[in-house]
């Protein structure tokens, strides 16, 4: 299966949400192997910084936050400055091509 490309995950959340308006600014970013390890270590030191020293604790806590497979973060800007800008971001999975659940 190949990968997806940029316009494909944006097209795949415009497709997924459906609720899209007029004169939305999207973009994307890919997340390759070295850019997840990376977040993941960013998480890891962040839950460390707030007192979860357990280390099966950490994992979960980054698993939940940061997928293990390399993803399209996908952001959708809508508004004005003068109305005030809303943003939302979405990750698709890249090889995939399906919409990650937002962690909670």
């Amino acid at each position: 299966m190949q990968e997806i490309d940029q316009k494909a995950a944006i097209m795949i959340v415009i497709e997924h949400f459906g609720d899209i308006k007029p004169g939305t600014k999207c973009s994307a970013v890919f997340f390759d192997a070295e850019r997840v390890r990376r977040e993941q270590e960013f998480h890891t030191k962040l839950c460390s910084e707030m007192g979860v020293n357990d280390p099966e604790t950490r994992r979960a806590m980054v698993a939940a936050n940061v997928p293990d497979e390399p993803y399209w973060l996908v952001s959708l800007k809508s508004g004005s400055s003068a109305t005030g800008e809303t943003t939302r971001l979405h990750r698709v999975d890249a090889r995939t091509g399906k919409v990650l659940p937002d962690p909670s």
